[in-house]
């Protein structure tokens, strides 16, 4: 194959990820996304409190493994500001959440395998993505619930004004990074794996016992 040929293929390569991203990932995202009752009319207090300790739970162990990381370096991307976990403390304690509350909550034990730089590209796809989302969900918090950025709705704020931006910026190191076929590979089934162990993580689903239902 020519050097123009694979120059050629990279460049197809690296226009067609996020569409092929999107595509993989629709049914799980959209199944992930109608069972969360973040956007319910009568959803409460409580059960927000309740499902950002969930949230917690995931992204603190996930965001902990990302930073012992190897790849970023290569991706040439910086992390440090997109942190998620310092927002979701910030509402948690916001909420009345002390923080020797907080460190006796569950963790997920099963996050998604980052073990090449698709992978992790993969992974950050669903993690940016969702903060598109979550501009949604905040207005909803705040016309529902009376909650700001500041009184317990930072995480879904994002990076409020500036998460258009943010995520252009994400795409635009995708793009980059995504100029071989098998990174193509890692990207996709990385992207569907942290939806699977979102959703498990939120949503378990209980072995039924010997004999049926109870």
């Amino acid at each position: 194959m020519s050097y123009t040929t694979l120059h050629s293929l990279a460049v197809w390569l690296k226009n067609m990820i996020l569409k092929r991203l999107k595509e993989a990932t629709s049914s799980r995202h959209a199944a992930l996304e109608s069972r969360l009752p973040l956007l319910d009319a009568d959803m409460s207090r409580a059960r927000y409190l309740q499902f950002l300790k969930l949230f917690w739970g995931y992204y603190e162990p996930l965001e902990a493994q990302l930073q012992t990381l190897p790849y970023w370096p290569a991706i040439n991307f910086d992390y440090a500001g997109r942190h998620k976990t310092p927002r979701l403390l910030q509402d948690l304690r916001a909420l009345g959440e002390t923080p020797e509350s907080i460190q006796s909550f569950a963790r997920c034990q099963q996050l998604p395998t980052l073990a090449s730089k698709g992978e992790l590209l993969g992974c950050l796809y669903v993690i940016e993505g969702a903060t598109l989302g979550g501009q949604i969900i905040t207005r909803h918090l705040n016309s529902n619930l009376g909650l700001t950025p500041l009184t317990g709705g930072a995480f879904f704020d994002g990076y409020g004004a500036q998460t258009g931006d943010q995520w252009k910026a994400f795409c635009a190191m995708l793009k980059a990074n995504a100029g071989e076929s098998a990174h193509h590979d890692d990207i996709l089934a990385s992207a569907n794996q942290t939806f699977e162990t979102l959703d498990q993580w939120l949503f378990p689903s209980y072995p039924t016992p010997k004999g049926g239902t109870p």
